[in-house]
């Protein structure tokens, strides 16, 4: 009876290995084939559609300041250049001032309140500040803006000094 135990026993192995190995091989093809499809076993195909997908996002034609079509390469990027140079000014100080009437529009900080800000500070209140700004209000750590000023306890309001 012993001997028909271990018979049992091993045609059931037999049979588990049997289907795990066909379990194994399906994996492996089903693994292959999402490999094709994100481009691993065949990478001329991947880097094609990739190429594809590059040139349809590719700028092929801007207007120009008198509105007309330029599709020549050259004229694309100079037309590039010359409005990131309008945007962000040239080094050699053309930047545009404020507009003094911008400035007035608002309330102004006293001499009192502009020597607070000028005050020294140290890492805990930097640290502080930071963790106290909220991702809608400045999505990159290193912005710091109006919303920021107010965490810090001034407002934009009739009172420059809150309580916070």
């Amino acid at each position: 009876m012993n001997v028909d135990y271990q018979e049992d026993e091993k045609k059931k192995y037999q049979k588990f290995r049997e289907t795990s190995y066909k379990v194994e091989i399906y994996l492996q093809q089903s693994s292959k084939a999402t490999g094709i499809k994100l481009g691993d076993d065949n990478t001329k195909y991947f880097f094609s559609v990739i190429k594809y997908r590059s040139l349809q996002q590719a700028t092929t034609q801007l207007k120009d300041d008198s509105g007309n079509w330029k599709t020549d390469p050259e004229v694309l990027v100079k037309l590039f250049v010359d409005c990131y140079i309008e945007l962000l000014g040239k080094k050699c100080g053309q930047r545009m001032r404020a507009y003094g009437n911008f400035l007035k529009n608002g309330h102004c900080l006293t001499v009192d309140q502009q020597v607070e800000l000028l005050q020294a500070y140290t890492p805990k209140n930097i640290k502080i500040a930071m963790f106290q700004i909220t991702l809608i209000k400045a999505p990159d750590p290193m912005v710091m803006g109006v919303d920021s000023l107010s965490q810090l306890g001034y407002c934009r309001d009739r009172h420059y000094r809150c309580n916070p």
